[in-house]
C-alpha cells in the first residue's frame, strides 16, 4: 500500500526538531520511559495510535457513571476523591493536518521525560505546572490523516493549505468545510486527496460521538480514556490557515453552565498570556458559544469533562519556534488555572457567572457578556 503525504509547494524546510511525521511520533512514544505508554487503537491503515500517562494513580472503587450521578443530590460521587490531581486528556491531531497542537504535546512529553523539548530547550515552569495533574496524553489521534498531510502549512497559499488540509475532489475543487461534513463518511471514491480531516476510511474522528454507534476505533480510545479517567478538562487542538490569529474555539452550549464558564476564565487566562508575550490572538474568540455537537459532547455525556479548544494560526507569519511558544502559552494558561480552580465542579455544575446570553439570529452562535 502506498501512501502519498500531500506537497504544498514553496514552503520551508521542516527543522529536524519537527518530529510530526507518523514514524517519528512512534518512536517518541514507544521511548517513553517516566510514563506509561500504550497502543490504544489501530487505525484502518494500521498505524499505531498511543496514549501516554503521567502521574497516574488508583481510580475510586464507585462503579457510578456520570449520567446516574448527576441525577442525584450529590453529583460529585461522580470523580476522584477529593484531593486527587484533576486529570487533564490531550487529544492532538483529531485532525491530522493540525500538526501545530501535535508538536505541542510531544514537546510536553519529550519536557517531563528529559527536562528538555524537543528542541533541546528546558521549560522549567511548565514542568512544574505539569505535575500537578494526572495527565492523558494522545499526541496523534488520527494517524491516518497525518500521514497523508504535509510536515507544516507555514507560508503556503490559502488554496494549497486548504486542500492539503481538507481535501480535494476528482474535479480538482477543494473538499470545503463545513460542507465537508455533510458526509460521514467521505466518499473516498470520488476524491483525489482526502486531506487530513479524516481517517483513511473517510470518518472526521471529530464527529465520531453518537452513543451506539461510533464507528472508529480512534473515537473509542478516546472516550474511553475519558470515561476510565474520570476525565475533568479535555484538551483538543486545531489550526486554521485563514489567519494569523490564535484564540479558543468554541464552548458548547450543550455543555452545563459551570462547564462554560471555567472554559471562559481559561480563555481570558489565555489572551492575557497572549498580550504579555506579544502573540497575535483573537480577542472574540472566548465570547461565543454555539449548539455544536461533537465528540467533546460525548466526552462531557462520558465524564462531565470541560472541553478546552486550542485554535493555532498556520500562517507565513509565524515560525517554526513561534508555533511552538503558542503551544507553551496554552500550556502555562491550561496548568496555571488549575491551580486556582476545578476544572469540572461536579458539586456546582449548574453554577456559572454569566449574566446574560444573547442570541445572534445572523451568526447562529451565542455571544456571552458579564
Amino acid at each position: 500500500m502506498e501512501i502519498k503525504r500531500y506537497e504544498i509547494p514553496g514552503i520551508a524546510e521542516r527543522p529536524s526538531w519537527w518530529q510530526v511525521r507518523t514514524g517519528e511520533i512512534e518512536d517518541i512514544c514507544r521511548n517513553v520511559r517516566k510514563g506509561k505508554s500504550s497502543i490504544e487503537a489501530i487505525t484502518p491503515w494500521g498505524f499505531p495510535v498511543f496514549q501516554v500517562v503521567y502521574n497516574d494513580y488508583p481510580d475510586s472503587s464507585n462503579t457510578v457513571n456520570w449520567m446516574s450521578a448527576v441525577s442525584t443530590s450529590d453529583p460529585g460521587i461522580f470523580g476522584n476523591k477529593e484531593g486527587s490531581l484533576q486529570t487533564i486528556v490531550f487529544a492532538s491531531g483529531i485532525h491530522g493536518c493540525s500538526v501545530e497542537g501535535i508538536i505541542m504535546v510531544l514537546n510536553l512529553i519529550s519536557l517531563l521525560e528529559t527536562g528538555a523539548d524537543l528542541r533541546g530547550k528546558p521549560n522549567d515552569r511548565i514542568v512544574e505546572l505539569a505535575n500537578n495533574y494526572r495527565l492523558v496524553l494522545f499526541p496523534c489521534i488520527n494517524m491516518d490523516g497525518r500521514a497523508v498531510s504535509p510536515d507544516h502549512r507555514i507560508g503556503g497559499s490559502l488554496e494549497e493549505c486548504r486542500k492539503a488540509g481538507e481535501g480535494v475532489w476528482l474535479d480538482g475543487k477543494v473538499i470545503r468545510w463545513p460542507e465537508m461534513k455533510k458526509y460521514f463518511p467521505l466518499p473516498l471514491e470520488k476524491a483525489e486527496h482526502t486531506g487530513g480531516y479524516c481517517n483513511s476510511a473517510g470518518f472526521n474522528i471529530m464527529h465520531d460521538g453518537a452513543p451506539g454507534n461510533i464507528r472508529t476505533s480512534e473515537a473509542k480510545a478516546l472516550l474511553k480514556a475519558v470515561y476510565k479517567y474520570k476525565c475533568d478538562l479535555l484538551v483538543s487542538s486545531f489550526s486554521q490557515p485563514e489567519n494569523c490569529f490564535n484564540g479558543t474555539r468554541v464552548p458548547s452550549l450543550c455543555s452545563f453552565p459551570s462547564c462554560i464558564d471555567t472554559f471562559e476564565k481559561l480563555s481570558r487566562r489565555c489572551h492575557k498570556l497572549f498580550a504579555e508575550k506579544k502573540i497575535s490572538f483573537d480577542p472574540e474568540s472566548d465570547v461565543r458559544a454555539s449548539f455544536k455537537l461533537d465528540i467533546t459532547t460525548a466526552a462531557h455525556i462520558a465524564s462531565g469533562a470541560t472541553s478546552f479548544n486550542c485554535m493555532f494560526a498556520s500562517s507565513d507569519v509565524q515560525g517554526f519556534d513561534e508555533l511552538s511558544e503558542v503551544g507553551y502559552t496554552f500550556l502555562e494558561a491550561i496548568f496555571s488555572g488549575g491551580r486556582e480552580m476545578l476544572f469540572c465542579d461536579r458539586k456546582n455544575w449548574k453554577k456559572n457567572n454569566r449574566s446574560d446570553v444573547l442570541n445572534s439570529a445572523d451568526t447562529g452562535v451565542y455571544k456571552l457578556t458579564y
